[in-house]
Parts: C-alpha cells; structure tokens; sequence
C-alpha cells in the first residue's frame, strides 16, 4: 500500500487505496447525496489515479450512488477503465433470493428520485461509465482473496453460508416489513414487480462474469415525494439486515477495512484476526462510519483510524476508537484524508 485517500463525503464512503504496484483500487463511492460522491471521486482521481479495481463493500445504494450519477451526468465524464468489480455473495440461505430482489426494490423505491435511476443495478451502471472497457467481477465471501500483483486483500466477512439465527431473523424481520409495505403501498409494489419482471438481480447469483456491453438507458425522472412511515420502516429493516452482509477485509498488517458491519459481526472477525496473529495495522477504516463497535476491539491497535461520516453520523461516532488509535481521523473533522506510503518502521505506542 502506497497510499489512501478518503474523500469527504458526508454520510458515506469513497475511498481509494494506491497499492504498491501502481494499480488504484476503489472502495465504494457513494454519500449523502450522488454529487457529493462523485466530486470526492473526481479529487481521487486527481490525486491519485483512475480506479483499476472497484469493490462494493455491501447494497446500499448510498454507496455506490456516485456512480449512478457518473451514469445520468455525461457533461462531465470521467476516464473509467476498471477492469475488476467486487462485492459481498450473498450467503446462502432459504430466502436469499428474496431477499436480493426485495433489497434492490427497495433501493430504487428509496433512492429513484435522487438519482434519477430506476433500476439502481451496480453491474449494469458500472458497464455505462467504463468507456467500453470490459470488465470480470465476482462476489466474495470469507477466505477468497484480491490479489493486485502480490498485494494480497483476505476477504473476512461475509460467511459462505449464513447459520446464525439471530442474523436470520433480522433478515427475516426485513423481509416481513417489506411485503407489508408492498400491501400497503402501491408505488412500492409498482417498483418491486418491475425488478421482479427485469431479473437485474440474478446476475448476483453467478459465481463470476465478464461485461463489454450495456443495455442503452433511457433516463427516467422519479417524482420527489415523502415516503409513507411503512416504507420508511422496510428500508431501515433491509439496511441492517444488509450491514450483517457486509465486506471486511484486510491486507497484511498495512490495512483494515470492516464495512458496516454490526456488532455481532465485529466480534467474530476480531477472533478470526487473533487467530492468525493480525492485532496491529497501519490503517483501520472503522465500521459503519465509526458509529458500530464492539469491545472485542479493544484487541486491535492500529496507528490510524479513519471514519468517513457527516453532520448526521458524526455526533454518533464512539470515542473508542480515539484509544485504539494513535492517530483517529474523521471527514467532518478533517476533510478530505490522504496518507502516504506505510514507512518501513511504525512503533505501536499506545
């Protein structure tokens, strides 16, 4: 890892990592609003280079909405040439079909009238802005590895299959809320039989792909109205059902990126870390925009943590990190992050 670079934001992530190779890899690119993501990405592209790799830390469509406007704003184009995408498999459990469909419904539903798309699919949006470069992606689960010429990132979360039934019945949860808003709402239920009838969700199902072409997209206004308090309630449901299936991951004792992950999550990675001897690093990006903690954490030292948050997570962030840490970074506080190269020597003195 030459460097990071984490944009300012707001209330999301866009982030960058320069590895030792040359090679950009980009972590989500989203925010409170697509254009505040999307100028953070232009000062990443300006400072460091263009992303050779993008990974998607989990569906959330705040995360990757910065795309979404690359795609409606050809004004102002951006030389994409990503060869490589990532993002979290789905676990395998009885209702993941479901639950795919339901959260991508959702997501349009939710977001449609600030980007101005409908679909709201990430492989389909990123075949629009990649300047017809063809690119393979593939989703990841705990042990498989992105490999950028030697520099080695370990995939810590999400599990291949999903057993834990305190985890199941939050998803369960958000699936019920769902299918009440559906009854009770008819534009939801507009929207989830449109992405049921299109299939853009199946694609998340293989193993691994490869896209040169995009289906031609026809811009499609979405009117701005306040959602009812049913289809509030669903989307808050599959956004934490989502966090449970979040990216973490981590490279060598350099960097340590968890996502959004919840809770529970945090304390079975921290155990896994233990368990190969990964205490100490360089880099920790702090979950759920420093807002999610655990006490397991206190294992972890790191010489860095970086919070990506805004004026609403920023009040929320947990101090803890501050004694983990012997620098912590916030957005809010400090803007835009760039860190250079990991020196040859860094003390852990706490």
């Amino acid at each position: 890892m030459r460097g990071i670079y984490v944009a300012d934001v707001g209330d999301g992530l866009c982030m960058a990592i320069h590895t030792i190779s040359g090679e950009m890899i980009q972590i989500d690119c989203g925010g409170k609003e697509g254009s505040m993501a999307f100028n953070g990405l232009e000062r990443i592209f300006n400072h460091l280079s263009t992303p050779d790799i993008f990974v998607l830390s989990h569906f959330h469509i705040d995360h990757y909405n910065g795309l979404l406007y690359a795609s409606i704003n050809r004004h102002r184009p951006l030389p994409f040439r990503m060869r490589e995408v990532y993002y979290p498999r789905i676990p395998e459990f009885r209702e993941k079909e479901k639950f795919v469909c339901y959260l991508f419904a959702m997501n349009s539903r939710v977001f449609g009238s600030e980007t101005g798309i409908m679909e709201c699919d990430f492989l389909r949006t990123v075949s629009r802005i990649n300047n017809g470069v063809p690119f393979r992606y593939r989703p990841l689960s705990k042990g498989d590895e992105i490999n950028v010429n030697g520099s080695i990132f370990e995939v810590l979360w999400p599990p291949l299959s999903m057993e834990d039934e305190k985890t199941l019945s939050v998803i369960r949860q958000a699936l019920k809320d769902f299918e009440k808003a559906m009854e009770e709402d008819e534009e939801t239920r507009k929207v989830y039989n449109r992405v049921r009838k299109e299939g853009v969700f199946r694609d998340y199902f293989k193993e691994q792909g490869e896209r040169s072409k995009h289906n031609e997209y026809n811009h499609r206004e979405h009117e701005r109205r306040k959602l009812p308090e049913v289809v509030k309630k669903a989307n808050e449901s599959l956004r934490k059902a989502a966090n449970h299936l979040s990216l973490a991951l981590f490279e060598d004792n350099r960097f340590l990126f968890l996502g959004d992950i919840e809770n529970r999550e945090i304390k079975q990675i921290v155990k896994d870390l233990k368990s190969r001897g990964r205490e100490n690093f360089y880099i920790f990006i702090t979950p759920h925009h420093g807002t999610h903690w655990h006490n397991s954490l206190r294992e972890i030292r790191s010489t860095y943590s970086i919070t990506s948050n805004g004026s609403k997570l920023c009040s929320k962030m947990k101090p803890c990190f501050k004694e983990i840490s012997k620098r912590s970074l916030a957005t809010y506080a400090n803007g835009d992050i760039l860190k250079p190269t990991m020196p040859l020597y860094y003390p852990f003195c706490f």
